[in-house]
């Protein structure tokens, strides 16, 4: 995989993000500017603050 299609991970909780047609350059909604980097299958759509390239990166908090 390269750059863009890496895979990425929930930094919430480590679950692969999947992408798709909700996860693209384009934004939530109009009223929303954060892209969504990918869907996390217990977080739902997370942006790029919430998505990190190794499941060991997980946000304990």
């Amino acid at each position: 995989m390269t750059g863009a299609e890496a895979e990425s991970y929930c930094a919430r909780c480590g679950e692969p993000l999947s992408r798709g047609l909700v996860a693209s350059e384009q934004r939530a909604c109009c009223l929303n500017a954060t892209p969504i980097a990918g869907v996390c299958p217990t977080h739902g759509p997370v942006g790029p603050h919430h998505a990190v390239e190794e499941p060991n990166g997980v946000d304990d908090a």
